[in-house]
């Protein structure tokens, strides 16, 4: 083995035992927790199957993400398998409804005449609207992966790993991976028919959810990522094979950084500038027709955030320069802000401010509401527990999360979630140059990403390495893409390094040719035009 130093780094960064060593190079699906071990997962399965051999109608309610979206797909698979056709499905409108279940989406439901409603990635904290479900005799099954609150909801049954009572082995399943297990576990007690193992067929849409939720790539999600991503370049999907078309991917090596950069945003787009069905019909049609015509939709959609978002984040920035002291958490917002873009100004500006950051607009109801995104580890959670009265509704996880707030509570909002901060410990305790694998230019090459590419997917709780290339030697260096806004640079040897959306300015000083540079970057394939290519993404440039 070429390496075997750096194959064995690698392995002890991330504090496996022996036996983790091996399942966590050799991920097996058979590993995974038995379905039932999920807390109210009996009950569930119990109900649905009720439902389904009753003839009531079910609906499904789904949040409207690149994780709720997925999921619902999970469970459209599944009674189309069944050949179960009382059913219909319930994705509320971000901007006028927001997220989780409300009163009218409950009445809507009574209107279709269901007897069940099941929950996709939401309903945790939806106390009154089950209680209002339960007074039209709708049972309900929430399948969730949020945090619990005070008060759980009178639901029929409540699957989620994060249950203050839960005994479930691992606790980061996504919503779309809860609602799969559901499927798994009404399938081992009545087959309905379908051949054992074809539910496996919708672990793409499980990969999707799990690499866009940003759940730590680990245990069970490790294993639901790994054998989602082969799913995927399999995946018989019109509306995937469309969305591919459309935007250039080779579907037979598809990675993870294709499903988050790629894929999620224009699954976000239907719901951040139309209509969240949007992105469901792309995944769940059979229509081939139908599929172009969505994915050339999506497509447009998410051009239009673009352009949209890089206005706001560009007025954000404007305000908080003006700004005479920079607290450890940003809070910053505007009435016109449409809150479906909050979250990408969020990750914006946790990206230029290295903070947490909380964003808030206002919804067509006229109410605040807002998303936070967490920065070097900090627990958004347990951060807005600390401040909860501030707040007229919270919930999410560590990692992201949102919120409603009066008026007159955001004037101490930024203080109060600050000095909140200095009390906890940051995850991240070490810089990125100091967390960097010292390589030559020269090691660069297929043995090296031999060795890299066992360790994939990566992502949170299992970030790609990083490598400090010391004395590279630049042959030339480009701006490219139709804004010129990435940078290309080609080193002496042929190696190439990109950053995307990247400051022109930023390392101009530092790129011209016969310049040696230390680069900190990590290693990627890329396939674009179906032409693998070695390359290096660029993390920092710093002169040598």
């Amino acid at each position: 083995m070429h390496f075997p130093e750096l194959f064995e780094i690698l392995l002890n960064k991330r504090g496996l035992t022996l036996e983790g060593k091996k399942s966590f190079l050799n991920p097996d699906y058979n590993k995974l927790h038995d379905p039932l071990l999920l807390p109210d997962m009996i009950k569930a399965r119990d109900r649905v199957i009720e439902a389904i051999k009753n003839n009531e109608h079910i609906v499904v309610f789904s949040d409207y993400d690149a994780d709720g979206i997925p999921g619902a797909v999970v469970l459209s698979d599944f009674f189309k398998r069944i050949k179960y056709e009382n059913i219909s499905f319930y994705i509320p409108h971000r901007h006028d409804e927001g997220f989780g279940l409300n009163a009218e989406a409950i009445n809507e439901c009574g209107k279709r005449k269901a007897g069940l409603i099941i929950t996709v990635d939401c309903g945790i904290a939806d106390v009154e609207e089950i209680r209002h479900a339960n007074s039209l005799n709708i049972d309900v099954v929430i399948t969730d992966h949020h945090e619990e609150g005070k008060i759980l909801p009178p639901a029929h049954a409540i699957v989620n790993p994060k249950r203050k009572s839960s005994t479930y082995p691992f606790q980061e399943l996504c919503g779309s991976a809860v609602v799969f297990k559901l499927v798994q576990g009404i399938l081992a007690r009545e087959s309905f028919g379908v051949k054992a193992g074809m539910e496996k067929w919708s672990l793409d849409m499980v990969a999707i959810a799990t690499l866009s939720d940003m759940v730590p790539l680990v245990g069970e999600n490790r294993i639901l990522a790994r054998f989602g991503l082969d799913v995927l370049r399999k995946s018989p999907r019109p509306g995937l094979a469309a969305l591919f078309r459309r935007i250039n991917l080779d579907q037979r090596n598809l990675s993870e950084d294709d499903i988050a950069f790629m894929i999620t945003p224009r699954i976000n787009a239907a719901s951040r500038m139309g209509v969240p069905e949007d992105a469901f019909k792309l995944l769940s049609t059979t229509d081939p027709d139908e599929a172009e015509k969505l994915a050339l939709h999506l497509e447009k959609i998410n051009n239009e955030r673009k352009g949209v978002v890089a206005s706001l984040v560009k007025d954000a920035k404007s305000h908080l320069a003006r700004r005479e002291v920079m607290r450890e958490v940003i809070v910053i917002g505007n009435p016109d802000w449409r809150p479906a873009l909050l979250g990408l100004i969020a990750n914006s500006l946790v990206e230029e401010y290295g903070r947490p950051v909380f964003v808030w607009g206002r919804d067509g109801d006229g109410v605040l509401k807002g998303s936070c995104r967490s920065c070097n580890g900090y627990d958004l959670f347990a951060l807005m527990n600390m401040v909860s009265d501030n707040f007229l509704e919270f919930g999410g996880h560590a990692g992201a999360g949102g919120f409603s707030i009066k008026l007159e509570d955001l004037t101490t909002l930024e203080e109060r979630l600050s000095n909140a901060l200095s009390t906890f410990t940051s995850k991240v305790l070490e810089s990125e140059e100091e967390e960097s694998l010292a390589i030559s230019i020269s090691d660069i090459g297929e043995d090296l990403w031999n060795i890299v590419a066992q360790f994939a997917p990566f992502g949170t709780g299992n970030e790609k390495p990083i490598f400090r290339i010391p004395q590279a030697e630049i042959k030339s260096s480009r701006q490219f893409g139709r804004d010129n806004n990435h940078l290309e640079i080609e080193f002496l040897n042929g190696i190439k390094a990109v950053s995307f959306f990247s400051d022109p300015d930023s390392y101009s000083a530092l790129l011209a040719p016969g310049m040696c540079v230390d680069l900190l970057a990590n290693l990627e394939k890329s396939y674009f035009r179906n032409r693998p290519e070695l390359r290096l993404r660029i993390v920092d440039i710093i002169k040598s």
